[in-house]
């Protein structure tokens, strides 16, 4: 034990993935990390408390191994390959194959659809290629969202609407529910994604400057522009991807994080006290129809579900109006008084949002605006947004997990509301 102790040293501080041998030299666990020397440190050192399961790896233990990634994505999917190559038993020990996550594409006609399950010994046969497995569903789930920018893929069944469906206005969409033209373009798209997902992307950044390029010449402008707008969405994921060790998630070994997310808050908004509750907001409605809004909670770096709420808003004016409706939303809050009081909220939103929520909340109440396209925070002192990347990673990567929480939780009310109506 002492030797991998001091083994330990040599393991690098960067993103990639790990894994442990037993004295026969066979590969015991595989696992991934933002930080490998810091999560390897950890099965070295016991916590009061610890599963028996994690006793009986520390034990099992006699060689330490890593390979580096080039980012935490790239650390997500090197994680998958190696468990499905090595099937080490520890992994199995630790979870079932109910709580691996796959990325599966459905065979159906005439394009196929993606969807993230976490028993593929169950689907049906139409459902026929499925990569994986992954051992953390939400980065899995992050990371198709993020692809999806970079391709298109429609969701809705086959010419099931008369107009085009609300993913295809946000561009997440090629158009295929509405036009057949866009068939062969979303089985594509697709299959790239899941290409990538089996960590086969060697050479596709090169592939897709190549065709900016030739369509340049060609004066496809408009091609040319779709080209750039997905390389430059592809490098952005490959450099970062989702965070995989977020400072909001369930493992305590994250929490040490937490001080300097409440660091950058107080920074930010000048706060004197000390920030224990953040509250966020998020609105979802379709051309202002079946309109909700969502609260979450996070608690000292944690999020607290049971105190999580959903509003169905009231608002019925002539046009959707955004600002509005979360203003609403604020202001049914605050008749609640028994719930505990926030100490910071944050919206989904930009300066509309906050200009109307500000309106309706105490002066006293700490709140901001994050901004999706930029990650711009907007608040009270300042009339021009702050980079949220520049106020550090840990604050960036808080902010955007508690806007894509509150997100979650109001489309899932927005589509349940819109299912039980219609």
């Amino acid at each position: 034990m002492e030797r991998l102790k001091a083994k330990l040293k040599a393991v690098p501080q960067k993103p990639g993935v790990y894994f442990f041998k037993d004295k026969a030299d066979t590969i015991i666990y595989i696992g991934k990390a933002l930080v490998l020397r810091a999560r390897v440190r950890q099965y070295f050192t016991k916590i009061k408390g610890e599963s028996p399961k994690t006793e009986a790896l520390r034990t099992a233990i006699r060689a330490i191994g890593w390979k580096v990634c080039g980012s935490e994505i790239d650390a997500l999917i090197e994680e998958a390959k190696l468990i499905k190559k090595h099937h080490p038993r520890f992994n199995v020990i630790f979870r079932d194959d109910k709580n691996y996550a796959y990325a599966c594409a459905t065979n159906e006609k005439p394009y196929p659809r993606i969807f993230i399950t976490h028993q593929p010994t169950k689907i049906p046969t139409r459902y026929s290629l499925c990569v994986g497995p992954f051992t953390d569903a939400f980065a899995l789930r992050y990371t198709v969202r993020m692809l999806r920018a970079a391709y298109p893929y429609c969701a809705a069944r086959p010419l099931s609407l008369k107009r085009a469906c609300f993913d295809y206005h946000l561009g997440r969409c090629t158009g295929a529910c509405a036009d057949p033209k866009m068939y062969v373009r979303t089985e594509k798209n697709i299959s790239a994604i899941l290409h990538i997902l089996s960590g086969a992307r060697k050479g596709i950044l090169g592939r897709l400057e190549k065709a900016m390029k030739k369509s340049a010449r060609k004066e496809e402008f408009t091609k040319a522009n779709e080209y750039k707008h997905r390389i430059e969405y592809l490098k952005k994921v490959f450099a970062h991807g989702p965070s995989l060790d977020r400072v909001w998630r369930h493992e305590k070994t994250n929490s040490s994080e937490w001080p300097l997310v409440q660091e950058a808050l107080q920074k930010l908004l000048g706060a004197a006290r000390d920030i224990h509750r953040v509250e966020g907001y998020d609105i979802s409605n379709i051309s202002g129809k079946f309109a909700v809004g969502s609260m979450v909670v996070c608690e000292n770096g944690f999020p607290a579900k049971s105190q999580y709420r959903k509003f169905r808003i009231q608002y019925s004016g002539d046009m959707p109006n955004d600002p509005k409706m979360m203003a609403e939303v604020i202001s049914r809050r605050l008749r609640h008084a028994e719930w505990p009081a926030p100490d910071v909220i944050l919206l989904d939103g930009g300066k509309g949002q906050l200009g109307a929520v500000m309106r309706v909340l105490p002066k006293t109440q700490l709140v901001m605006a994050l901004a999706k396209e930029n990650e711009e925070i907007y608040f009270a002192k300042k009339s021009r947004p702050v980079r949220a990347e520049t106020l550090g990673k840990p604050f960036l990567f808080f902010v955007q997990r508690l806007r894509d929480e509150a997100h979650r939780f109001a489309i899932t009310y927005h589509r349940k509301l819109r299912g039980r109506i219609l």
